[in-house]
């Protein structure tokens, strides 16, 4: 099967890392990928060790001449928003035409079968390059994202007839709320890569020096954009209670691994609390897994998301999470797979409790729960699930979806 693999980014966010071990995993099973991405990112030399990698808008530029040509196409209202914002989806100028339609010609020259959409943010790429394929989208959001989507993705997502693969429950039921057919939608979640622990544990002098920690400090983990959606903010809250009820003789120390809006804000606030040693935000790290595997815990403080893939992550080094119930994905894991604990939405007051009481019953990593997350949960065996649907696709039987 040859198989265009279609990300938003190539930035190290759960998204395109996801991408990155999916397509990894189909050429190891034979496949002919090609990988095109909207845009640039760190994990771009990734993705091309991997497969052949096209950047969809390297320098995104909309010019007076592009203005004119979209108006007299009948788009004066997008044509004006785009000269005010050239990087929105469908602002493409002159050259950026050019460049897609020889992409086209590529792929159409190359022969390729099916597109995996691996968000819906993908849906303006595949109108565009307009291939004519049938398409697997794999949606990553809920229903504040797939809200804010411009209204031409979001119907793009709406009126197909292709299948659609939900991250979680709460993901399938946004998907019908915004108006997609049930009939399309099966779940498939997030994977990752089924880590060698033994191979963490040997890291984990490195890790210490690298944190400034010492060996019998307890760690609490997250990771993610540091930024509003993820609660970067109730994190610091969270764990701020925690040290504050904290009276064993042994140190607790916090990290927060990722880069994103508020980092530096997140640091600076940190730091006039006098807690700079204690709350830690060393920024992105290429590899979270050493650091999850010292981890006691991880904290997932998110306001909502669909699947939080860092608790996978976690859940393989052996470390279990505490979540806020009612706001995704992180539900349906930890009850799953008994990998850790929910508190109410929220409420830093009992997530810190849940903290100190977990610290209290358990040390060292949960060597259990990595096997029974790893017999799911690895990018192995999402990748063979996702190669059905694909089959089921080349087929021809894509009117509907074989639900999961």
């Amino acid at each position: 099967m040859k198989l265009l693999v279609m990300s938003h980014a190539a930035d190290r966010t759960g998204a395109p890392r996801s991408a990155l071990l999916l397509a990894q995993e189909w050429v190891r099973l034979g496949l002919d990928v090609r990988i095109l991405l909207r845009r640039d990112g760190v994990l771009r030399p990734d993705f091309e060790a991997v497969a052949p990698t096209e950047i969809y808008r390297a320098d995104p530029a909309f010019g007076v001449r592009d203005f004119g040509a979209m108006t007299r196409e009948g788009d004066a209202v997008l044509a004006l928003k785009c000269l005010r914002n050239p990087g929105r989806p469908y602002c493409r100028s002159a050259s950026e035409r050019h460049h897609v339609n020889t992409l086209a010609d590529q792929y159409r020259d190359w022969g390729a079968d099916a597109i995996y959409a691996n968000t819906s943010h993908c849906a303006d790429m595949i109108e565009q390059i307009g291939l004519s394929l049938p398409v697997l989208t794999h949606v990553r959001e809920m229903a504040p994202s797939l809200l804010a989507l411009d209204a031409r993705r979001r119907q793009h997502l709406i009126a197909g007839d292709g299948p659609v693969l939900a991250v979680s429950e709460r993901g399938r039921s946004d998907l019908v709320e915004i108006g997609v057919a049930a009939a399309r939608i099966a779940i498939e979640p997030p994977a990752a890569a089924v880590p060698d622990r033994a191979g963490l544990d040997a890291q984990r002098t490195d890790v210490e020096r690298e944190l400034g920690l010492l060996p019998g400090d307890r760690l609490i983990a997250s990771a993610g954009t540091v930024g509003p959606r993820k609660g970067a903010d109730l994190f610091i809250n969270a764990v701020q209670h925690v040290l504050e009820r904290s009276t064993g003789p042994e140190r607790i120390v916090a990290v927060w691994l990722g880069e994103g809006a508020w980092l530096e804000a997140c640091r600076a606030r940190v730091a006039a609390a006098g807690l700079a040693g204690r709350i830690l935000f060393p920024g992105a790290v290429a590899d979270v897994t050493p650091v999850l595997r010292r981890a006691e815990l991880l904290l997932c403080c998110s306001r909502e998301d669909p699947y939080p893939r860092v608790l996978i992550e976690a859940a393989l080094t052996g470390a279990p999470s505490i979540a806020f119930a009612g706001t995704g994905g992180a539900e349906e894991f930890i009850a799953e797979f008994d990998a850790g604990w929910l508190v109410p939405a929220f409420d830093i007051g009992a997530m810190a409790a849940q903290v100190g009481a977990a610290l209290a019953a358990r040390q060292g990593p949960d060597e259990a729960l990595a096997g029974r997350v790893a017999s799911e949960r690895s990018v192995q065996k999402s990748a063979a699930r996702l190669l059905g649907h694909l089959q089921d696709l080349v087929g021809g039987t894509h009117g509907a979806i074989t639900h999961s």
